[in-house]
């Protein structure tokens, strides 16, 4: 599922939500995605605990036309050299009204979150505080910084800018922590694996440990996969998703074409849509095909071009940068692509750790028994994966793996002024 929130250039929330593609064939060994993970746009942004305010200034900029339309001409300059904030010094009187307004709620609210951290603290830890700050600077530590506290009064640029950074910054977590949900799901697969082969006979055990072994050196033979962003790949979706002559292929007309809102930048969504043949190479090809897995491919791919197109890191990929990474060396495509399949999710150690917490017991098998699968040889980390993950609370065991939600939330970085 898709929405996106137009609003200008620099300030563009794309909200991406990718739910795990229908599986036509289902398979009882199969984890299945569960229908819950399929949120909405809101249920995203509602993840951040300054969601509501984000939502309703976007909501606001979006209804002055004029104001809208300036920033869509801007410049990359304009927006560099702080010139922009002209701009919003001349929406309509009424538009900085309700900017203000909207400002003064969420510093009420903010103010009575305070409060109630505060009161949650126990007796200790008030008189503590009290000696330590009298005079309340501390408590600026309890404050979340996505807007000016300085100015109380109206909505500025600061507050413009430290609500983009900050969006940025915290959806950032969101993808991050996607990636470990991946990682927990697919060690919860692999003991579930382990569990139903430990009630087994030996001699069932083996044949199925060689039918897994054969499983997983099948999806390695998949086709050849393009270098995401490459030539080739443009080239390839061009001719046969687009339906277009492959001897035509124009890399202006292709961005043209795949600008879905016409806005002059791809997005990450319209980004990872692009992806999506090349996914379906390594993920469509066997009847063990995981959606989850299919998912997480598009995910590292859209990624990792954005890492090596998105110049200015505004999370967009404007006409020129298109043009200039896709002709550029690291768009080469004797480079390939080290798939989900070609490398392992985690190590040993790390599936060790996530056994003990689900069971007292081991449930692992010896080693004379069962070949050790290379879906947990040591991890060989991709450039693009390779952002350290946050920590997560401990794993629930569910009665089977559940994917992890399929989500991607999106805001360009804040206009910098230095």
């Amino acid at each position: 599922m898709k929405r996106t929130i137009s609003l200008l250039c620099f300030f563009a929330l794309i909200i991406t939500i990718g739910a795990p593609p229908v599986v036509e064939k289902s398979n009882d060994d199969q984890p299945q995605p569960d229908s819950k993970d399929n949120d909405t746009a809101d249920d995203v942004l509602n993840k951040l605990e300054y969601g509501r305010y984000l939502k309703e200034v976007v909501e606001i900029l979006e209804s002055d036309p004029e104001f809208k339309k300036k920033i869509e001409n801007a410049s990359l300059d304009d927006i560099k050299s702080g010139n922009i904030a002209e701009h919003l010094s001349l929406v309509q009187h009424h538009i900085r009204t309700q900017l203000d307004e909207a400002k003064q709620r969420e510093m009420t609210r903010l103010k009575d979150l305070v409060g109630q951290r505060v009161r949650n603290l126990n007796e200790r830890q008030r008189i503590a505080l009290a000696r330590a700050d009298p005079n309340g600077k501390m408590l600026k530590e309890f404050l979340p910084q996505h807007i000016d506290h300085k100015n109380s009064e109206t909505f500025g640029q600061l507050d413009l800018e430290r609500l983009i950074r900050h969006a940025s910054k915290d959806l950032d977590e969101l993808d991050r922590k996607r990636e470990q949900q991946f990682k927990e799901y697919e060690m919860q697969k692999e003991y579930q694996r382990r569990q139903k082969l430990s009630k087994l006979s030996i001699e069932e055990r083996k044949r199925l440990e060689k039918l897994h072994e054969e499983a997983l050196e099948k999806k390695k033979k998949h086709p050849k996969v393009n270098h995401p962003g490459s030539v080739d790949q443009m080239e390839e979706v061009w001719e046969k998703v687009d339906n277009l002559d492959a001897d035509q292929f124009a890399p202006k007309s292709f961005f043209q074409l795949h600008d879905i809102n016409s806005d002059g930048f791809l997005d990450q969504g319209e980004l990872e849509a692009i992806m999506l043949k090349e996914a379906e190479k390594i993920h469509d090809e066997t009847p063990e095909a995981d959606p989850v897995e299919k998912q997480e491919e598009m995910d590292r791919m859209r990624e990792h071009v954005m890492k090596e197109f998105d110049k200015n890191n505004d999370r967009m990929l404007s006409l020129d940068e298109f043009m200039l990474g896709l002709n550029g060396t690291n768009a080469k495509n004797e480079q390939g692509w080290q798939s989900i399949e070609d490398n392992t999710v985690f190590s040993n150690q790390e599936f060790q750790d996530f056994s003990e917490k689900l069971a007292p017991v081991s449930t692992s098998i010896p080693p004379h028994q069962t070949p050790s699968p290379a879906s947990i040889q040591q991890a060989q980390a991709q450039p693009e994966a390779a952002a350290q993950r946050p920590p997560l609370p401990a794993v629930q065991v569910p009665p089977q793996a559940q994917p992890p939600q399929q989500q991607q939330a999106h805001i360009p970085r804040a206009p910098n002024n230095s």
